[in-house]
């Protein structure tokens, strides 16, 4: 391969279409491998299916006993004033063998707040909660400070360190599109094969060249005065 005529065929325009291309399924290749999964809803979880990190869940969410977070974002401006706006809380979802978190986002806080109330009802000798709110995502690893707000809370319930110790590394299931993220994946994978298609193309045409001849080709000629 040429190196320089392979540059040539790249141009600017080629490098941002890779980068794009690149960039889409850098964000979409895990989640979209998770979509692939086997599903585990909120009712296999209470019937002992175990979570790992990478877990595909999805399903309604039928017990929620509180939030024990709250995510916001704080916007700085120019003039030294800041605001802060919500981006959704942390709930505490019952297993069979403990608790994992569930990040809700600020659209889902009121259905996932009558799913609260309705809960501690049922707790309480009510009837098992009536709302249903559709979640979908996938399990990671809760970073320290979400893992220290989440055995606080648990602490404050009466759990015991050893108590829980016994249920392992804590985990959240945070909120991920599975459509949107398959058709983001299907396109990077287009966008990348039309990439490499034009990269081909663009160098098959600097081989073959404009078809004038270069000066060096050119026959040498004398002039005599």
């Amino acid at each position: 391969m040429d190196i320089k005529r392979f540059f040539r065929a790249m141009g600017i325009d080629m490098w941002i279409l890779l980068a794009f291309a690149c960039g889409m399924f850098y964000m979409s290749a895990r989640d979209f491998v998770v979509s692939l999964k086997p599903i585990i809803s909120f009712e296999d979880m209470l019937n002992g299916e175990e979570l790992k990190v990478g877990s595909h869940v999805e399903g309604n969410v039928p017990f929620i006993i509180d939030y024990f977070a709250t995510e916001t974002s704080t916007t700085k401006y120019k003039d030294g004033s800041t605001r802060s706006s919500k981006n959704g809380r942390y709930y505490l979802i019952p297993t069979a063998t403990g608790y994992v978190g569930l990040k809700g986002r600020e659209v889902d806080v009121s259905e996932l707040g009558k799913i609260t109330d309705e809960t501690y009802e049922y707790l309480m000798g009510g009837p098992e909660p009536t709302t249903e709110k559709y979640m979908t995502g996938v399990v990671d690893p809760m970073d320290d400070e979400l893992a220290g707000y989440f055995y606080e809370y648990l602490e404050d319930m009466g759990y015991t360190q050893s108590e829980l110790d016994a249920m392992g590394e804590p985990l959240v299931i945070k909120f991920v599109s599975f459509t949107a993220v398959r058709i983001m994946f299907a396109i990077s994978i287009f966008l990348l094969i039309l990439t490499v298609f034009l990269i081909i193309r663009k160098y098959k045409k600097e081989g073959q060249g404009s078809g004038l001849k270069r000066a060096e080709d050119l026959p040498s000629q004398r002039i005599e005065l």
